[in-house]
């Protein structure tokens, strides 16, 4: 009897221990994936700070932010994170889509369109940041 109790303690602590061990590895490969994600999409916005007057590629931003890889990085995240942190990605992304175009629409940084567009963006960044902070913690 003594075995068997020593057996069955042995294998639940195996569990136990497997457990930890695999919800380690997936809070790991979430905050690597939101790292990467934001990294992407604060190289997005900043290189978009920077863009010139250009009427014509207004709705064009998807292809632009595409090139800093803020889509490969958004598909990644899909892969490991709830609904609740997709939600606020998306709108980080899309955030950040706005503000491309209010700067290629040749809006200044002392316009009210360019500070509401920056300002947005940011605020859509500090939302995603807390659910993630929410989020890391529930795992």
């Amino acid at each position: 009897m003594g075995t068997v109790l020593g057996v069955m303690a042995t294998l639940a602590a195996d569990h136990v221990r497997r457990r930890h061990d695999r919800s380690e590895r997936d809070h790991d490969t979430l905050r690597t994936a939101l790292l990467e994600y934001l990294t992407a999409l604060s190289r997005a916005k900043d290189a978009f700070s920077r863009s010139e007057l250009a009427p014509e590629r207004v709705g064009a931003g998807h292809i632009a932010i595409s090139e800093h890889g803020v889509y490969a990085a958004q598909h990644q995240l899909e892969l490991v994170a709830p609904p609740s942190l997709l939600d606020k990605a998306r709108r980080a992304t899309l955030s950040v889509l706005d503000f491309h175009d209010v700067v290629v629409s040749g809006r200044t940084p002392d316009s009210g369109e360019y500070i509401h567009a920056w300002r947005v963006a940011g605020q859509a960044r500090a939302a995603l940041i807390e659910e993630t902070r929410v989020t890391l913690r529930r795992i």
